[in-house]
């Protein structure tokens, strides 16, 4: 199972903006949320809503290719 460069380079491209959308989220906490966290562990809370981001990002686009893989032989 050969992945192609184009392939590598695109699920690295998500994963950079699903951990930037993560930081962009933790910020957002930190900036307007009324809890009381400890700033040093920002980072990783960063890290952790980047991940889960990037596994909901995964499951749609799995489910998307479901859904047109399942058209398209419909309609056949």
């Amino acid at each position: 199972m050969g992945l192609s460069r184009k392939t590598m380079v695109r699920e690295w491209i998500i994963l950079a903006l699903c951990l930037g959308l993560g930081a962009h989220v933790a910020l957002g906490f930190l900036l307007h949320g009324g809890q009381n966290w400890p700033i040093e562990s920002y980072g990783y809370y960063g890290i952790f809503f980047g991940v889960f981001i990037y596994v909901v990002v995964q499951i749609g686009r799995s489910l998307w290719w479901v859904r047109k893989g399942g058209r398209s032989t419909q309609g056949s």
